[in-house]
């Protein structure tokens, strides 16, 4: 992956995690690069979530990262 790619793509994920968390300030957010799983700890602290809560709204935004795979697309024949 190229400079430009990876600089784009992490410019579009960082919006998306100051979308679904907005009290998380940018110096947060910078800290994610490479590590996104310190985002549950920082939205536990931030938000006052439970451990379970924090983990399963990190578990809830991964999720919904992974390309979506349409049924038509999924029972396509070879």
């Amino acid at each position: 992956m190229n400079t430009d790619k990876a600089a784009t793509e992490w410019n579009e994920l960082k919006g998306k995690i100051k979308g679904k968390w907005s009290k998380l300030v940018d110096a947060d957010v910078d800290g994610f690069k490479g590590n996104l799983h310190l985002i549950a700890d920082k939205i536990q602290t931030t938000y006052g979530y439970t451990k379970d809560k924090a983990q399963q709204e990190y578990s809830d935004f991964r999720k919904s990262l992974e390309p979506k795979v349409s049924s038509v697309e999924a029972v396509k024949p070879v």
